[in-house]
């Protein structure tokens, strides 16, 4: 069982990703809301953010859980909003962690959407800033392949079993090597890919020197898995992610998945 999560230091993306966030607000409210991915405008960001919910976490996460309506649900790195606010639709809070200074432009955007069942919080980008057993489930989605090291991605499953309720559950996405099948709708070159990544990152993993908001961290879904079993987690599902939803539904996209619940 884990412990309150281990201490790790960082080499300064958690400053450089406040700092970068904290100028795209200062240049308009609208570039704040699509820093995160992309989007053509604010509209286009939550309409994404809706399918990104359906396909990545309600549907991976459907057969394990029931009476979501009476549940919490949290996300770790909820950016602007756009996944947090189709998930405090459909439970009864939802509460989004992250480590840039926008919550207050956040909370007011999702109350504005209809979403006024929501708590942020600044978290510091190697841990939960939330007490023990008070989610029912946790997800994260395009986060954990920006952490920089493997012990930021392993204090980070410690603390999800630690906030996590017992039966709790985790729709947890990471960085994959994505060689061969990024945007192919191959299943055999997506074999090929796992294949290659577990010779190439023998270890389980690759730490990469990248800009912020690059991909920083590779992890393999077997050393994942070990991880997070070590942790106290069962294993129920594994997932890959999909390229833009829902335009690029049936292509292949940059990050494995796993369906945790804790033990």
């Amino acid at each position: 069982m884990a412990g309150a999560g281990r201490t790790v230091e960082t080499r300064g993306h958690i400053v450089g990703f406040r700092e970068e966030i904290r100028r795209a607000g200062e240049r308009s409210p609208e570039e704040f809301f699509t820093w995160f991915d992309e989007a053509r405008d604010s509209n286009d960001a939550f309409v994404r953010g809706a399918w990104d919910f359906s396909v990545h976490i309600a549907q991976p996460l459907a057969p394990f859980l029931s009476h979501p309506e009476d549940k919490t649900i949290l996300e770790i790195g909820h950016g602007a909003g756009r996944i947090l606010a189709s998930a405090a639709r459909h439970f009864r809070h939802a509460v989004g962690v992250d480590v840039h200074e926008g919550n207050a432009l956040v909370s007011a955007e999702l109350a504005r959407r209809g979403s006024p069942n929501v708590s942020l919080y600044q978290g510091d980008g190697k841990g939960l800033p939330l007490g023990d057993r008070e989610m029912d489930v946790v997800y994260t989605f395009i986060v954990m392949q920006h952490v920089e090291r493997i012990a930021i991605f392993e204090s980070y499953l410690e603390h999800m079993y630690r906030v996590l309720k017992p039966g709790g559950l985790v729709m947890l996405y990471f960085g994959r090597m994505s060689r061969f099948s990024l945007e192919r709708r191959s299943p055999a070159l997506y074999l090929l890919d796992r294949l290659v990544e577990r010779v190439v990152m023998a270890r389980g993993y690759r730490e990469i020197p990248a800009p912020v908001n690059h991909t920083n961290l590779l992890v393999t879904r077997p050393y994942a898995a070990r991880l997070a079993r070590r942790v106290g987690f069962s294993v129920l599902r594994r997932e890959v992610s999909h390229k833009r939803v829902p335009d690029g539904t049936d292509q292949y996209g940059g990050q494995h998945g796993l369906v945790l619940q804790k033990r």
